[in-house]
């Protein structure tokens, strides 16, 4: 009779034994599960995003001008060749400025100054300052002769203490 006792006891203790080794073994190894991935881009703004509104934007001014390094603007970097540069007015006054090269087009909020007589005025260019950090450089403003603006794109090439010593401002040519 106490054979006939001790086997539920031992497949009760079996199945505790599995259950409880089950239960470690889903602890220690969960299966990986993921987010949903896709978000709603109109419910996202970061500060170097541009508006982009195609039908109310007009055209002001457009060229070419070739890089002859990379750049990097906005978080953005721009290889050595040639671009377009187009510049952009929408309804309520703000300055996109478009850089197109090979298909691709980065699209850059401006904000618009006036330049100052002694190193702004002349024909449109590209101004690439020297920095952040040695061998690299910024494009920081296109000026527009034509429109009498400089418009900045790009203020990161002077933030550090070295690079408001040393950083020379280089104008690229626009045609």
């Amino acid at each position: 009779m106490a054979g006939t006792m001790e086997t539920p006891m031992k497949k009760r203790m079996t199945k505790i034994t599995w259950t409880t080794l089950g239960l470690a073994l889903a602890f220690l190894f969960p299966i990986t599960t993921h987010a949903q991935a896709e978000t709603a881009p109109d419910e996202v703004k970061a500060d170097n995003m541009a508006r982009i509104e195609a039908l109310s934007a007009k055209t002001e001014f457009e060229g070419k001008f070739s890089l002859p390094t990379k750049v990097q603007c906005h978080m953005h970097k721009l290889a050595p060749g040639d671009y377009t540069v187009v510049v952009k007015t929408l309804e309520d006054g703000m300055k996109l400025v478009m850089f197109r090269r090979e298909g691709s087009e980065v699209v850059v909020e401006s904000r618009p100054i006036p330049p100052t007589p002694v190193r702004d005025e002349g024909h449109s260019a590209v101004l690439l300052r020297h920095g952040p950090g040695p061998g690299n450089y910024t494009l920081e403003a296109v000026y527009v002769e034509g429109l009498k603006l400089v418009l900045m794109l790009d203020e990161s090439g002077h933030t550090q203490v070295l690079d408001k010593i040393f950083a020379g401002m280089k104008r690229v040519p626009i045609s």
